[in-house]
């Protein structure tokens, strides 16, 4: 017994004792024992894209980065029924104050209207449709501006003016006149110039009215130029064209007949064409006119749009008839009893 005391003692001795040694520094840093990160989802949460393809589990299996991303977020859909986004805290919605003024208004477009305009508009109804007369009578009341308001007709026709079949441009003779002075340049020259000086012609010249035309000269409101000068007012088109004076057939301000021309422009022609986005804009008189003048020079407008309907249009042909003043607001017209109304009145 004593010999078995004696070698286990010294088998104790030379065994190294693990318990009571340092650990190593790496042991510190690395410990063998780690919870497993299930253990902790709010910290999981926090990252919500790790570096790390794969994290690694205690038991031995790897995790795939989007298995984690869909367990923990199985785990905690509840958390955003709270009112809360994401589970980090209530949403911040800055305060606001209550508007007055115009700025309370519904209508985007009337917070820039002046109060003289918001007022007036007043007495009609924005979407209804009004007959000729009653659209008349309207406009004329709305009429506040400080000067003379022009009538003005605005159609929105079923044309694309890209082709050539479905562009509008013609003249209308307006029965009561436009209530405006106009003055007219003639270019012509020979026995015409007297002609053109004695039908009233403000303006009348030749080559000399060309090179100022070229000089910058403009003080005219429309250029009637005979058959044989169109030649050499080729040579004008880019200063007359984006002005709109530019003499043209279907305008009716290149004539042979150009005494009849001017007497024609001065009793009140008015030239007009569908712009780009389909519609014709025309003035046919002054808000000073008696009812019946402008319902007169408005049922002329209507007639001459109608008979010079393009070969090309398709379908329906007015979409939209509108009147109104200078500076107020548009007073919508029924279409068929607009049409009803000038083949009554005609």
């Amino acid at each position: 017994m004593a010999t078995a005391a004696a070698a286990s003692a010294s088998s104790s001795l030379l065994a190294p004792a693990a318990s009571t040694a340092p650990a190593a520094p790496n042991a510190l840093l690395f410990p063998s024992s780690v919870p497993s990160l299930r253990a902790y989802p709010r910290l999981l949460l926090a990252f919500r894209r790790p570096a790390a393809a794969a994290v690694a589990d205690p038991q031995g299996a790897v995790l795939e980065e989007e298995e984690v991303d869909a367990d923990q977020r199985g785990r905690y859909d509840d958390d955003e029924d709270d009112g809360y986004e994401g589970g980090r805290g209530p949403a911040f919605t800055p305060p606001t104050r209550p508007r007055t003024g115009k700025a309370a208004l519904p209508l985007k477009r009337d917070r820039t209207r002046s109060k003289r305009f918001l007022e007036i508009q007043k007495l009609r109804e924005s979407k209804k449709e009004y007959d000729v007369p009653t659209a008349i009578s309207l406009m004329k009341q709305m009429a506040s501006a400080k000067f003379k308001e022009s009538a003005e007709a605005h159609f929105r026709m079923n044309l694309d003016p890209k082709y050539n079949d479905q562009q509008l441009r013609a003249t209308v003779n307006l029965p009561k006149g436009t209530g405006q002075s106009v003055k007219i340049a003639v270019l012509t020259q020979g026995e015409k110039i007297d002609e053109a000086r004695a039908a009233g012609a403000d303006i009348v010249g030749g080559d000399d009215l060309i090179e100022q035309i070229k000089g910058g000269f403009m003080e005219f409101d429309k250029l009637i130029a005979s058959p044989d000068m169109m030649p050499k007012v080729a040579g004008l088109g880019k200063i007359l064209g984006p002005r709109g004076l530019m003499p043209n057939p279907k305008a009716g301000t290149v004539s042979p007949n150009i005494t009849q021309a001017i007497e024609e422009f001065k009793k009140g022609k008015v030239e007009y064409r569908v712009d780009k986005t389909g519609i014709v804009h025309i003035p046919f008189g002054k808000v000073d006119f008696p009812e019946e003048d402008l319902i007169a020079n408005f049922m002329a407008v209507v007639r001459s749009v109608e008979r010079n309907k393009p070969s090309g249009a398709k379908g329906i042909y007015w979409k939209t008839a509108y009147l109104c003043s200078s500076m107020g607001p548009s007073i919508k017209l029924n279409i068929k009893e607009m049409l009803d109304y000038g083949s009554e009145s005609s």
